[in-house]
């Protein structure tokens, strides 16, 4: 009674051992057990995108701040808070501090301000453009200008070519009286005005003096 009689567990041993032992087979491959995590998330933007698919997010759309009615888009959503990019730059937001955006109204509200400024730019073209009859034009040296720009020594023929600038741009409107105030002074500017009419602008102008320090010129 003392010797080990069971056959059936040594048929069993003999067997696995010729499996092991029989080439070309090969025990089969342990299924492995999948990773519940998602590759390359962690845990935060798995948590992330769970809360921005319960409120309704979707990370790329246009929000506008409560407080201070700035507009950026959304870029990221993390479980506690938002970012949004407003500028270039991101900044942190509450989920009560910023609204979505929608893209119809946005629309719609493009093209109306659109539409409005096309039809106030058509009404301006269409109005008549009264023009000034009379203007003044002060020609001290400060007053013109980039006038600072004169070397020292040059500032009566750069006052007496803003002079002619200043006549040449209103010779088509006759009737126009430009009040040129070149000062009291030493007289030089004013008669180097003078002189230039006299000369050259005889046929197309006249000029008469005005008060203390101006030549009204009067465009025929």
């Amino acid at each position: 009674m003392g010797k080990f009689n069971d056959f059936s567990a040594l048929k069993t041993l003999k067997k696995d051992l010729e499996k092991k032992e029989t080439p070309g087979e090969e025990a089969a491959p342990q299924q492995k057990r999948r990773n519940r995590t998602v590759a390359g998330k962690s845990k935060e933007q798995i948590e992330g995108e769970q809360t921005a698919k319960e409120r309704g997010l979707r990370p790329g759309c246009t929000v506008t701040l409560m407080d201070s009615n700035d507009r950026g888009i959304l870029r990221h959503v993390h479980k506690d808070f938002v970012e949004i990019e407003i500028d270039g730059l991101l900044f942190r937001a509450g989920f009560n501090d910023f609204v979505v955006n929608n893209p119809e109204e946005d629309a719609r509200l493009v093209s109306s301000i659109g539409r409005s400024a096309q039809k106030r730019k058509e009404t301006v073209a269409d109005r008549p453009q009264a023009l000034p009859n009379e203007i003044s034009v002060d020609l001290h040296i400060e007053k013109i200008p980039s006038g600072y720009e004169a070397p020292e020594g040059f500032e009566l023929p750069y006052q007496l070519e803003y002079f002619k600038s200043i006549l040449h741009k209103n010779l088509k409107h006759r009737g126009m009286r430009i009040s040129f105030i070149h000062g009291v002074g030493d007289g030089i500017l004013r008669d180097a005005i003078r002189k230039e009419i006299d000369e050259a602008y005889a046929l197309t102008c006249s000029w008469a003096p005005g008060p203390a320090g101006v030549t009204i010129v009067t465009v025929r």
